[in-house]
């Protein structure tokens, strides 16, 4: 049994709009390693700086940011740049 030409049609929408949300997603530099190393606790959580939890996410970005700063990475840019280069 065929889809009829109208839902062929609307998958085709559906998956020309779920390209272009992920092609337009701002994403980091494939090329850009960022290393992160803390003293943790004994769940391997990292200990708090100045008094205030962090995660090793923020950590992580925080370092990213620090080699943006410095001209090491480029900035995070849409996907479909990256696949251009």
């Amino acid at each position: 049994m065929r889809p009829s030409r109208r839902a062929r049609i609307l998958l085709l929408c559906c998956l020309t709009v779920a390209l272009g949300w992920y092609g337009t997603e701002t994403v980091r530099p494939p090329d850009c390693d960022v290393s992160v190393a803390a003293f943790t606790d004994g769940n391997g959580q990292p200990l708090p700086e100045d008094g205030e939890e962090v995660t090793w996410d923020e950590l992580e970005e925080r370092a990213y940011q620090e080699k943006v700063a410095a001209g090491h990475c480029e900035p995070p840019a849409a996907r479909w740049r990256h696949w251009l280069s």
